[in-house]
Protein backbone atom coordinates (compact mmCIF):
# COMPACT_ATOMS: atom_id res chain seq x y z
CA UNK A 1 0.00 0.00 0.00
CA UNK A 2 2.94 2.57 -1.36
CA UNK A 3 0.08 5.05 -1.74
CA UNK A 4 -0.52 5.54 2.22
CA UNK A 5 2.96 6.86 2.65
CA UNK A 6 1.74 10.04 1.45
CA UNK A 7 -0.55 10.56 3.78
CA UNK A 8 0.30 13.39 6.69
CA UNK A 9 -0.62 12.81 10.37
CA UNK A 10 -3.77 14.18 11.57
CA UNK A 11 -4.54 13.40 15.71
CA UNK A 12 -2.30 12.88 18.30
CA UNK A 13 -2.28 12.72 21.87
CA UNK A 14 -2.55 16.19 24.35
CA UNK A 15 -0.73 16.07 27.53
CA UNK A 16 -3.65 14.22 29.47
CA UNK A 17 -3.05 11.27 27.19
CA UNK A 18 -6.60 11.84 24.99
CA UNK A 19 -6.89 11.84 21.23
CA UNK A 20 -6.80 15.50 19.61
CA UNK A 21 -7.35 17.07 16.04
CA UNK A 22 -4.58 19.04 14.72
CA UNK A 23 -7.64 21.44 14.08
CA UNK A 24 -8.58 21.66 17.82
CA UNK A 25 -4.90 23.07 18.92
CA UNK A 26 -2.73 25.59 18.42
CA UNK A 27 -0.32 26.08 15.90
CA UNK A 28 3.37 24.79 16.23
CA UNK A 29 4.61 23.65 19.33
CA UNK A 30 2.25 25.57 21.35
CA UNK A 31 0.06 22.23 20.68
CA UNK A 32 1.75 20.36 23.59
CA UNK A 33 0.99 16.93 21.59
CA UNK A 34 3.20 13.87 21.41
CA UNK A 35 2.83 10.79 18.84
CA UNK A 36 0.42 8.52 19.18
CA UNK A 37 3.42 5.38 18.30
CA UNK A 38 7.01 7.12 19.71
CA UNK A 39 5.58 9.50 22.25
CA UNK A 40 7.99 12.05 20.69
CA UNK A 41 7.10 15.72 20.54
CA UNK A 42 5.16 17.17 17.95
CA UNK A 43 4.47 20.22 16.40
CA UNK A 44 1.26 21.50 14.58
CA UNK A 45 1.55 22.78 11.18
CA UNK A 46 -1.31 25.06 10.35
CA UNK A 47 0.13 26.59 7.05
CA UNK A 48 -1.92 28.50 4.28
CA UNK A 49 -1.08 26.46 1.28
CA UNK A 50 -0.75 22.80 2.91
CA UNK A 51 -3.82 20.60 4.80
CA UNK A 52 -2.58 21.15 8.57
CA UNK A 53 -1.26 18.09 9.73
CA UNK A 54 1.41 17.28 12.85
CA UNK A 55 4.71 16.77 12.38
CA UNK A 56 7.54 15.41 14.60
CA UNK A 57 10.08 18.28 16.25
CA UNK A 58 13.21 16.14 16.28
CA UNK A 59 14.28 14.08 13.32
CA UNK A 60 15.57 11.67 15.63
CA UNK A 61 12.00 10.42 16.82
CA UNK A 62 10.66 10.76 13.09
CA UNK A 63 12.99 8.30 12.30
CA UNK A 64 12.59 5.82 15.24
CA UNK A 65 8.92 6.10 15.02
CA UNK A 66 6.46 3.02 13.57
CA UNK A 67 3.23 5.46 12.61
CA UNK A 68 2.53 5.31 8.92
CA UNK A 69 -0.70 6.27 6.86
CA UNK A 70 -2.48 3.09 7.23
CA UNK A 71 -2.63 4.03 11.16
CA UNK A 72 -3.69 7.04 10.09
CA UNK A 73 -6.34 5.41 8.43
CA UNK A 74 -7.35 3.37 10.96
CA UNK A 75 -7.80 6.18 13.15
CA UNK A 76 -9.45 8.63 11.20
CA UNK A 77 -11.91 6.00 10.51
CA UNK A 78 -12.86 5.11 14.15
CA UNK A 79 -13.04 9.14 14.96
CA UNK A 80 -15.44 9.67 12.11
CA UNK A 81 -17.89 6.60 13.79
CA UNK A 82 -17.67 8.50 17.20
CA UNK A 83 -18.58 11.74 15.75
CA UNK A 84 -21.41 10.48 12.98
CA UNK A 85 -22.59 7.66 15.06
CA UNK A 86 -24.59 6.51 12.08
CA UNK A 87 -23.39 3.42 9.78
CA UNK A 88 -25.51 1.61 6.62
CA UNK A 89 -25.24 -2.11 6.99
CA UNK A 90 -26.41 -5.22 5.15
CA UNK A 91 -29.19 -7.31 6.36
CA UNK A 92 -29.26 -10.84 5.61
CA UNK A 93 -26.73 -13.05 4.28
CA UNK A 94 -28.86 -13.68 0.77
CA UNK A 95 -29.95 -10.88 -1.43
CA UNK A 96 -29.03 -8.80 1.83
CA UNK A 97 -30.99 -5.38 2.11
CA UNK A 98 -29.39 -2.76 3.66
CA UNK A 99 -30.00 -0.71 7.21
CA UNK A 100 -28.71 3.00 8.62
CA UNK A 101 -28.17 2.44 11.99
CA UNK A 102 -28.01 5.40 14.40
CA UNK A 103 -25.93 4.58 17.22
CA UNK A 104 -26.90 6.52 20.93
CA UNK A 105 -23.70 5.96 22.06
CA UNK A 106 -20.24 4.95 20.70
CA UNK A 107 -17.08 3.84 22.37
CA UNK A 108 -13.31 3.22 20.54
CA UNK A 109 -11.18 0.65 22.32
CA UNK A 110 -13.53 -0.83 24.35
CA UNK A 111 -12.31 -4.00 25.87
CA UNK A 112 -14.99 -7.14 25.19
CA UNK A 113 -15.35 -9.52 28.08
CA UNK A 114 -14.63 -12.42 28.99
CA UNK A 115 -12.54 -12.88 25.28
CA UNK A 116 -10.07 -9.60 26.33
CA UNK A 117 -10.21 -8.93 22.66
CA UNK A 118 -10.48 -5.05 21.73
CA UNK A 119 -12.82 -4.36 18.81
CA UNK A 120 -12.22 -0.60 16.89
CA UNK A 121 -15.76 0.55 17.94
CA UNK A 122 -18.48 -0.69 19.67
CA UNK A 123 -21.98 0.89 19.04
CA UNK A 124 -24.82 0.95 20.83
CA UNK A 125 -28.55 1.30 19.35
CA UNK A 126 -31.79 0.86 21.76
CA UNK A 127 -29.47 -1.09 24.14
CA UNK A 128 -27.91 -3.73 21.58
CA UNK A 129 -24.22 -3.89 21.38
CA UNK A 130 -22.81 -3.86 17.69
CA UNK A 131 -18.79 -4.54 17.60
CA UNK A 132 -16.89 -2.70 14.47
CA UNK A 133 -13.74 -3.54 13.23
CA UNK A 134 -12.02 -1.77 10.68
CA UNK A 135 -9.60 -3.86 8.04
CA UNK A 136 -6.68 -1.49 6.69
CA UNK A 137 -3.85 -4.31 6.34
CA UNK A 138 -4.92 -7.08 8.03
CA UNK A 139 -8.34 -8.91 8.54
CA UNK A 140 -10.32 -10.37 11.40
CA UNK A 141 -8.71 -14.17 11.66
CA UNK A 142 -10.23 -17.41 12.09
CA UNK A 143 -9.33 -17.57 16.24
CA UNK A 144 -10.77 -13.91 16.80
CA UNK A 145 -14.00 -14.55 14.83
CA UNK A 146 -14.73 -17.42 16.66
CA UNK A 147 -13.97 -16.06 20.26
CA UNK A 148 -16.68 -13.06 19.08
CA UNK A 149 -19.17 -15.80 18.05
CA UNK A 150 -18.47 -17.67 21.07
CA UNK A 151 -19.45 -14.40 22.82
CA UNK A 152 -22.49 -13.97 20.88
CA UNK A 153 -21.82 -10.41 19.67
CA UNK A 154 -22.69 -8.89 16.58
CA UNK A 155 -19.23 -8.20 14.63
CA UNK A 156 -19.42 -6.27 11.24
CA UNK A 157 -16.20 -5.89 9.35
CA UNK A 158 -15.77 -2.64 7.12
CA UNK A 159 -12.74 -3.14 4.23
CA UNK A 160 -10.89 -0.16 4.14
CA UNK A 161 -7.89 -2.07 2.25
CA UNK A 162 -8.63 -0.95 -0.88
CA UNK A 163 -9.36 2.99 0.09
CA UNK A 164 -8.41 5.50 -2.61
CA UNK A 165 -6.18 8.35 -1.45
CA UNK A 166 -7.35 11.54 -3.41
CA UNK A 167 -4.82 14.19 -1.13
CA UNK A 168 -2.10 13.57 1.67
CA UNK A 169 -4.53 14.88 4.30
CA UNK A 170 -7.62 12.29 5.17
CA UNK A 171 -11.04 14.01 5.12
CA UNK A 172 -14.31 12.86 6.46
CA UNK A 173 -15.38 13.21 2.77
CA UNK A 174 -13.45 10.74 1.50
CA UNK A 175 -14.31 8.41 4.74
CA UNK A 176 -17.75 9.01 3.81
CA UNK A 177 -17.32 8.25 0.08
CA UNK A 178 -15.29 5.04 0.65
CA UNK A 179 -18.17 3.69 3.14
CA UNK A 180 -20.86 4.26 0.28
CA UNK A 181 -19.09 1.63 -1.91
CA UNK A 182 -17.11 -0.75 0.09
CA UNK A 183 -18.42 -4.09 1.40
CA UNK A 184 -19.19 -4.80 4.86
CA UNK A 185 -18.71 -7.73 6.19
CA UNK A 186 -20.93 -9.63 8.96
CA UNK A 187 -18.64 -11.53 11.28
CA UNK A 188 -20.31 -12.47 13.59
CA UNK A 189 -24.34 -11.75 14.29
CA UNK A 190 -25.66 -12.14 18.38
CA UNK A 191 -28.70 -14.41 18.25
CA UNK A 192 -30.84 -12.32 20.25
CA UNK A 193 -31.79 -8.37 19.54
CA UNK A 194 -33.01 -6.31 16.92
CA UNK A 195 -30.04 -7.13 14.68
CA UNK A 196 -31.03 -10.72 14.75
CA UNK A 197 -34.57 -10.70 13.75
CA UNK A 198 -33.98 -8.33 10.78
CA UNK A 199 -31.48 -11.31 9.72
CA UNK A 200 -34.20 -13.85 10.75
CA UNK A 201 -36.67 -12.15 9.12
CA UNK A 202 -34.93 -11.22 5.67
CA UNK A 203 -33.82 -14.99 5.88
CA UNK A 204 -37.49 -16.11 6.51
CA UNK A 205 -38.30 -14.29 3.99
CA UNK A 206 -35.43 -15.39 1.75
CA UNK A 207 -36.36 -18.95 2.67
CA UNK A 208 -40.18 -18.62 1.87
CA UNK A 209 -39.57 -17.27 -1.41
CA UNK A 210 -37.14 -20.23 -2.34
CA UNK A 211 -40.05 -22.86 -0.60
CA UNK A 212 -42.42 -21.04 -3.14
CA UNK A 213 -39.87 -20.96 -6.08
CA UNK A 214 -39.35 -24.88 -5.25
CA UNK A 215 -42.93 -25.46 -4.88
CA UNK A 216 -43.38 -23.75 -8.59
CA UNK A 217 -40.83 -25.61 -9.79
CA UNK A 218 -41.78 -28.85 -8.35
CA UNK A 219 -45.19 -28.47 -10.17
CA UNK A 220 -43.48 -27.23 -13.58
CA UNK A 221 -41.34 -30.43 -13.23
CA UNK A 222 -44.90 -32.84 -12.40
CA UNK A 223 -46.27 -31.40 -15.45
CA UNK A 224 -43.39 -32.16 -17.58
CA UNK A 225 -43.29 -35.47 -16.01
CA UNK A 226 -47.09 -35.65 -17.21
CA UNK A 227 -46.59 -34.22 -20.49
CA UNK A 228 -43.55 -36.63 -21.09
CA UNK A 229 -45.25 -39.37 -20.30
CA UNK A 230 -48.15 -38.91 -22.42
CA UNK A 231 -45.72 -38.29 -25.40
CA UNK A 232 -43.86 -41.71 -24.25
CA UNK A 233 -47.32 -43.68 -24.60
CA UNK A 234 -47.83 -41.47 -27.63
CA UNK A 235 -45.03 -42.71 -29.77
CA UNK A 236 -45.17 -46.56 -28.15
CA UNK A 237 -48.52 -46.24 -29.51
CA UNK A 238 -46.79 -45.93 -33.36
CA UNK A 239 -43.69 -48.12 -32.34
CA UNK A 240 -44.97 -50.70 -34.68
CA UNK A 241 -45.77 -48.03 -37.71
CA UNK A 242 -42.61 -47.16 -36.84
CA UNK A 243 -40.69 -50.36 -37.13
CA UNK A 244 -42.92 -51.26 -40.54
CA UNK A 245 -41.68 -47.40 -41.83
CA UNK A 246 -38.37 -48.96 -40.88
CA UNK A 247 -38.16 -51.50 -42.66
CA UNK A 248 -39.50 -50.01 -46.30
CA UNK A 249 -37.09 -47.41 -45.65
CA UNK A 250 -34.43 -49.58 -45.32
CA UNK A 251 -35.69 -51.64 -48.83
CA UNK A 252 -36.01 -48.24 -50.60
CA UNK A 253 -32.50 -47.60 -49.27
CA UNK A 254 -31.04 -50.79 -50.58
CA UNK A 255 -32.51 -50.12 -53.80
CA UNK A 256 -31.46 -46.98 -54.71
CA UNK A 257 -28.48 -47.82 -52.98
CA UNK A 258 -28.02 -50.53 -55.99
CA UNK A 259 -29.46 -48.07 -58.56
CA UNK A 260 -26.99 -45.53 -58.01
CA UNK A 261 -24.51 -48.46 -58.19
CA UNK A 262 -25.51 -48.79 -61.88
CA UNK A 263 -26.34 -45.03 -62.26
CA UNK A 264 -22.06 -44.63 -61.40
CA UNK A 265 -21.38 -47.89 -63.52
CA UNK A 266 -23.56 -46.77 -66.62
CA UNK A 267 -21.72 -43.14 -65.81
CA UNK A 268 -18.45 -44.23 -65.99
CA UNK A 269 -19.06 -46.64 -69.05
CA UNK A 270 -20.31 -43.70 -71.03
CA UNK A 271 -17.54 -41.49 -70.01
CA UNK A 272 -15.25 -44.00 -71.24
CA UNK A 273 -17.05 -44.02 -74.56
CA UNK A 274 -17.19 -40.30 -74.97
CA UNK A 275 -13.14 -40.34 -74.06
CA UNK A 276 -12.95 -43.18 -76.52
CA UNK A 277 -15.47 -40.84 -79.41
CA UNK A 278 -13.43 -37.86 -78.70
CA UNK A 279 -9.70 -39.71 -79.02
CA UNK A 280 -10.83 -41.04 -82.19
CA UNK A 281 -12.95 -37.78 -83.39
CA UNK A 282 -9.18 -35.78 -83.01
CA UNK A 283 -7.31 -38.53 -84.89
CA UNK A 284 -9.57 -38.10 -87.81
CA UNK A 285 -9.68 -34.49 -87.54
CA UNK A 286 -5.99 -34.59 -87.93
CA UNK A 287 -5.44 -37.25 -90.21
CA UNK A 288 -8.22 -35.28 -92.78
CA UNK A 289 -6.19 -31.97 -91.95
CA UNK A 290 -3.09 -33.09 -92.52
CA UNK A 291 -4.23 -34.72 -96.47
CA UNK A 292 -6.05 -31.30 -97.23
CA UNK A 293 -2.90 -29.18 -95.76
CA UNK A 294 -1.33 -31.94 -98.33
CA UNK A 295 -3.67 -31.67 -101.05
CA UNK A 296 -3.65 -27.58 -100.73
CA UNK A 297 0.06 -27.74 -100.78
CA UNK A 298 0.17 -29.67 -104.25
CA UNK A 299 -1.95 -27.46 -105.79
CA UNK A 300 -0.82 -24.54 -104.35
CA UNK A 301 2.92 -25.51 -106.09
CA UNK A 302 1.11 -26.45 -109.22
CA UNK A 303 -0.40 -22.57 -109.40
CA UNK A 304 2.86 -21.24 -108.52
CA UNK A 305 4.91 -23.11 -111.63
CA UNK A 306 2.07 -21.76 -114.12
CA UNK A 307 1.85 -18.89 -112.97
CA UNK A 308 6.10 -18.37 -112.90
CA UNK A 309 6.16 -19.65 -116.45
CA UNK A 310 3.16 -17.42 -117.85
CA UNK A 311 4.89 -14.75 -116.02
CA UNK A 312 8.60 -15.34 -117.55
CA UNK A 313 7.02 -15.67 -121.04
CA UNK A 314 4.80 -12.53 -120.40
CA UNK A 315 8.38 -10.34 -119.13
CA UNK A 316 10.23 -12.21 -122.08
CA UNK A 317 7.58 -11.56 -124.79
CA UNK A 318 7.94 -7.67 -123.49
CA UNK A 319 11.52 -8.03 -123.19
CA UNK A 320 11.63 -8.77 -126.30
CA UNK A 321 9.56 -5.77 -127.98
CA UNK A 322 11.30 -3.40 -125.66
CA UNK A 323 14.76 -4.79 -127.57
CA UNK A 324 13.20 -4.03 -130.72
CA UNK A 325 12.20 -0.54 -129.81
CA UNK A 326 15.60 0.12 -128.52
CA UNK A 327 17.13 -1.53 -131.85
CA UNK A 328 14.53 0.58 -133.80
CA UNK A 329 15.92 4.10 -131.79
CA UNK A 330 19.72 3.22 -131.81
CA UNK A 331 19.25 2.82 -135.43
CA UNK A 332 17.24 6.11 -136.31
CA UNK A 333 19.85 7.80 -133.72
CA UNK A 334 22.51 6.21 -135.98
CA UNK A 335 21.05 7.98 -138.84
CA UNK A 336 20.49 11.16 -137.35
CA UNK A 337 24.22 10.78 -136.05
CA UNK A 338 25.70 10.00 -139.85
CA UNK A 339 23.31 13.26 -140.74
CA UNK A 340 25.02 15.43 -138.02
CA UNK A 341 28.17 14.20 -139.23
CA UNK A 342 27.72 14.99 -143.13
CA UNK A 343 25.85 19.04 -141.30
CA UNK A 344 29.55 18.89 -138.86
CA UNK A 345 31.90 19.00 -142.35
CA UNK A 346 29.84 21.64 -144.09
CA UNK A 347 29.08 23.89 -140.80
CA UNK A 348 32.71 23.90 -138.91
CA UNK A 349 31.53 26.77 -136.92
CA UNK A 350 28.72 24.40 -135.35
CA UNK A 351 31.22 22.56 -133.08
CA UNK A 352 29.94 24.04 -129.85
CA UNK A 353 26.30 23.22 -130.92
CA UNK A 354 27.50 19.70 -132.26
CA UNK A 355 28.94 18.81 -128.31
CA UNK A 356 25.56 20.17 -126.86
CA UNK A 357 24.07 17.71 -129.00
CA UNK A 358 26.63 15.01 -128.13
CA UNK A 359 25.87 15.79 -124.37
CA UNK A 360 21.85 15.63 -125.01
CA UNK A 361 22.51 12.39 -126.97
CA UNK A 362 24.35 11.16 -124.39
CA UNK A 363 21.36 12.14 -121.48
CA UNK A 364 19.24 10.65 -123.90
CA UNK A 365 20.80 7.36 -123.72
CA UNK A 366 20.79 7.64 -119.87
CA UNK A 367 16.90 8.12 -119.87
CA UNK A 368 16.30 5.05 -122.39
CA UNK A 369 17.89 2.96 -120.34
CA UNK A 370 16.27 4.07 -117.19
CA UNK A 371 13.35 3.25 -118.87
CA UNK A 372 13.64 0.18 -120.03
CA UNK A 373 14.40 -0.38 -116.65
CA UNK A 374 11.59 0.88 -115.15
CA UNK A 375 9.24 -0.37 -117.57
CA UNK A 376 11.04 -4.10 -116.51
CA UNK A 377 10.18 -3.02 -112.85
CA UNK A 378 6.66 -1.78 -113.41
CA UNK A 379 5.78 -5.15 -115.62
CA UNK A 380 6.91 -7.62 -113.01
CA UNK A 381 5.85 -5.77 -109.84
CA UNK A 382 1.90 -5.32 -112.16
CA UNK A 383 2.31 -8.99 -113.06
CA UNK A 384 2.91 -9.89 -109.47
CA UNK A 385 0.29 -8.02 -108.20
CA UNK A 386 -2.81 -9.57 -110.39
CA UNK A 387 -0.98 -13.03 -110.06
CA UNK A 388 -1.28 -12.89 -105.99
CA UNK A 389 -4.12 -11.43 -106.10
CA UNK A 390 -5.64 -14.51 -108.22
CA UNK A 391 -3.70 -16.73 -106.23
CA UNK A 392 -5.88 -15.20 -102.93
CA UNK A 393 -9.27 -14.98 -104.32
CA UNK A 394 -9.23 -19.01 -105.43
CA UNK A 395 -7.73 -20.35 -102.09
CA UNK A 396 -9.79 -17.81 -99.96
CA UNK A 397 -12.80 -20.11 -100.11
CA UNK A 398 -10.61 -22.78 -99.32
CA UNK A 399 -9.01 -20.83 -96.36
CA UNK A 400 -12.10 -20.62 -94.88
CA UNK A 401 -13.39 -24.42 -94.99
CA UNK A 402 -10.88 -24.95 -93.29
CA UNK A 403 -11.52 -22.58 -90.53
CA UNK A 404 -14.22 -23.71 -90.33
CA UNK A 405 -14.14 -27.61 -89.51
CA UNK A 406 -10.95 -26.85 -87.54
CA UNK A 407 -13.39 -25.10 -85.38
CA UNK A 408 -10.86 -21.85 -85.63
CA UNK A 409 -12.13 -17.94 -85.93
CA UNK A 410 -11.59 -16.20 -89.57
CA UNK A 411 -8.84 -13.83 -88.66
CA UNK A 412 -9.92 -11.31 -90.96
CA UNK A 413 -13.06 -8.72 -90.46
CA UNK A 414 -14.08 -9.84 -94.02
CA UNK A 415 -12.53 -10.75 -97.89
CA UNK A 416 -9.12 -11.64 -97.54
CA UNK A 417 -7.69 -9.11 -100.28
CA UNK A 418 -9.73 -5.94 -98.32
CA UNK A 419 -6.99 -6.87 -95.54
CA UNK A 420 -4.17 -7.34 -97.94
CA UNK A 421 -5.15 -4.17 -99.78
CA UNK A 422 -2.69 -2.26 -97.65
CA UNK A 423 0.21 -4.33 -98.75
CA UNK A 424 -0.69 -5.46 -102.24
CA UNK A 425 -1.86 -1.58 -103.24
CA UNK A 426 -1.95 -1.73 -107.33
CA UNK A 427 0.13 0.79 -109.46
CA UNK A 428 -2.15 2.80 -111.32
CA UNK A 429 0.38 4.40 -113.64
CA UNK A 430 3.65 4.66 -114.85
Amino acid sequence: MSQFQAVKMTYALNNEGNFVSVEDVENGLGCECVCIDCHGRLSAKQGKVKQWHFAHHQESDKKNCQWSGESEIHLRVKKYLDRHRKLTVPIGFSNPTSLTINFDDVKLEKSLRPTKRIPDVTGYCDGERILIEVKVTHEVDRLKASEYKAANASVIEIDFSDFTLFEDVISDKHIESHLKRTCLLWISVAPAGAIAQLFQGHERAITKKLIDKNKQLQREQDQLDREIKHRTEYVDSFEHLYSDYKKRVKAVTDELVEVSTQVDKFRSEQQANIEAARSSFSSTMDQLEDQHLRQLDEQNEAKFDRLEQDFIQDLYEKHKSLLSKIHEAEYKLDSKLETLASVEEQLGDLDEKSAELLQLESKLHSKAVSLKERDQAWLLASSANASIRRHFSRIEPDLRLICKKGGIPWPFKDCLLDELSQILDTPTSR
